[in-house]
């Protein structure tokens, strides 16, 4: 009993005589380890602390960021519907526009003329028909296309003195009056100009008549308004 107390205090001690040797064995060892490699492990260390500190700096710069665009967004919206509201009060004809509320009006260029759902530009100078809807291109527009009997009524109304390409011309291949949209003539409007031979293109005064497209008129373009 005594000789096995005595081996297990003697195992003991070996048990503790060996962890203390191997403790410090890597005592020694953590010794030996170059400078380099110190400094790089507290290095690694620093880096790693700044990094987290740089992230939840952005993060919070990336919020502060957000709320401004917001409130700017809300400024620009503001200042948008006060332009409009200035436009609006300035250039509509109260007639098609109620300024207690939002709703749009139609606006031409300067020197158009409004009417309906088109404007109206009338020329001064003369040009063939094949430069009057160049002109008319220049101008974001087209020559004229008459759809309905109220706007006959209308052209006729400004054309009294002066005759005015349209933008009306015969299909040579058919012998059809096209209007530069494709769309066929409605005679309920008005008959066909007639056909002459070299007369390919229409004008209007009085009545609507064939005419060389050589010849120099007046011409009127037409484009939709700007709604405010």
């Amino acid at each position: 009993m005594e000789g096995e107390d005595g081996y297990t205090a003697l195992n003991f001690q070996s048990r503790r005589a060996a962890s203390g040797t191997a403790a410090l064995a890597q005592k020694q060892d953590a010794s030996r380890l170059p400078c380099w490699y110190w400094i790089t492990l507290w290095a690694s260390g620093f880096v790693i602390i700044i990094l987290g500190v740089a992230v939840t700096v952005l993060a919070l710069q990336l919020e502060a960021d957000k709320g401004k665009i917001l409130l700017n967004n809300g400024g620009c919206n503001a200042s948008t519907v006060k332009f409009l509201a200035s436009l609006r009060h300035n250039f509509c004809n109260q007639n098609q526009y109620n300024s207690s509320d939002n709703s749009t009006c139609k606006v031409c260029p300067p020197q158009w003329q409004l009417h309906s759902d088109k404007c109206y530009w009338p020329s001064e100078n003369m040009k063939t028909w094949d430069e009057s809807q160049h002109d008319c291109s220049t101008r974001d527009s087209q020559l004229l296309v008459i759809q309905d009997k109220e706007e006959l009524d209308f052209i006729e109304s400004i054309t009294k003195n002066s005759k005015y390409w349209i933008g009306l011309s015969v299909l040579k291949s058919k012998k059809k009056w096209i209007w530069i949209t494709g769309s066929q003539l409605d005679q309920s409007l008005f008959k066909e100009p007639g056909y002459v031979e070299g007369n390919y293109c229409a004008a209007k005064r009085y009545r609507v008549t064939s005419e060389h497209c050589s010849a120099e008129l007046q011409w009127i373009c037409q484009k939709d308004p700007l709604l405010l």
